[in-house]
């Protein structure tokens, strides 16, 4: 016969057969974490260490070979390893490089594009209206504003003699605003590079593109990169280093587009793969071109315009229209 168990003895004895129930069930799962650690680890031992992934690349720091600039360590592109320098954040442009903002390939247009244009510039761009009429009429069709030794200083401020007297005035400004230009080139720097450092420059291209745009506010404006110079210049003169033009270029190519104007990169045409100015394009000083290049750079600026539906785009062009 059942021992009798009151109520309350009977609850005790469901509650010490949870307990230890519970407690069974705790020393199993303390059992199976200690054997799946320990299988995990065996596992970790004999497997080979994964490779691990290579560090980005970092912009190259330059040392500043030039005594007569103010040129601080400036980023590359893909040469040295490590973090990559930043170059935008949500609301800015950090570090700009001037490929980030160079007019892409657009269609090509006919010659008849440069009839409203103002060429502006020194010695190069006078290599591009004495030049460029040996192999094609641009000379012929443009307007020049330009002349040896010029920078975006004197533009703004100096008194220019223009070779054989071809222009009415001798003030850069003037004489670019009285021809009411459809179309502004602008290629200057080179000058600029060697009378001055690179704050000043930058402070007088701003101020001349500024001064430009408001007396021109309907003008499209193409401001073209500083041109590269050979790696026999450079080495005679640092303030023609790769660094040092890479450097101007890269805020020249930022204000040029903080106002809405079209940066031309002329490297992509001019410079072989070390940066420098193709020896076979230069002559012996390794800055001014040779005429056939000025072909070169012409039909560089045909195929890279601003897209308009006007423009004179040639047989063949994406935008073509017949």
């Amino acid at each position: 016969m059942a021992k009798y168990l009151s109520p309350e003895a009977r609850k005790k004895r469901a509650r010490r057969r949870k307990a230890r129930k519970l407690a069974m069930y705790a020393t199993c799962a303390v059992f199976v974490l200690l054997v799946s650690y320990g299988i995990v680890a065996l596992i970790e031992a004999f497997t080979p260490e994964a490779e691990q992934p290579p560090e980005l690349l970092q912009p190259i720091v330059s040392t500043d070979m030039q005594p007569n600039t103010d040129l601080e360590s400036e980023g590359q592109w893909y040469t040295r390893v490590g973090p990559v320098q930043q170059t935008i954040n949500e609301f800015e442009i950090i570090s700009p490089d001037h490929r980030m903002f160079q007019l892409p390939e657009n269609g090509s247009v006919d010659l008849s594009y440069f009839e409203d244009a103002v060429f502006v510039g020194d010695s190069l761009t006078e290599g591009l209206r004495e030049y460029a009429s040996i192999e094609n009429a641009v000379a012929n069709i443009a307007t020049f504003v330009s002349a040896k030794n010029q920078t975006p200083k004197s533009f703004l401020e100096g008194v220019i003699v223009f070779p054989g007297n071809y222009r009415p005035t001798q003030n850069g400004v003037e004489a670019i605003v009285s021809e009411n230009p459809g179309k502004v080139y602008i290629t200057l720097g080179t000058n600029a590079l060697t009378f001055m450092n690179r704050q000043q420059l930058i402070y007088y291209y701003d101020q001349l593109l500024t001064t430009l745009q408001q007396q021109l506010p309907d003008t499209i404006f193409y401001v073209c990169s500083i041109t590269p110079t050979t790696v026999a210049e450079a080495s005679r003169r640092p303030v023609f280093i790769y660094d040092a033009i890479y450097a101007a270029n890269n805020e020249i190519a930022m204000i040029a587009s903080q106002k809405g104007m079209h940066y031309i990169n002329l490297h992509e045409v001019l410079a072989g793969e070390d940066g420098y100015l193709k020896p076979e394009y230069a002559y012996s000083d390794g800055i001014h071109l040779r005429p056939e290049v000025y072909t070169i750079w012409v039909q560089y600026l045909m195929s890279h315009t601003v897209h308009r539906a006007d423009n004179p785009y040639i047989p063949g062009s994406p935008y073509y229209l017949g």
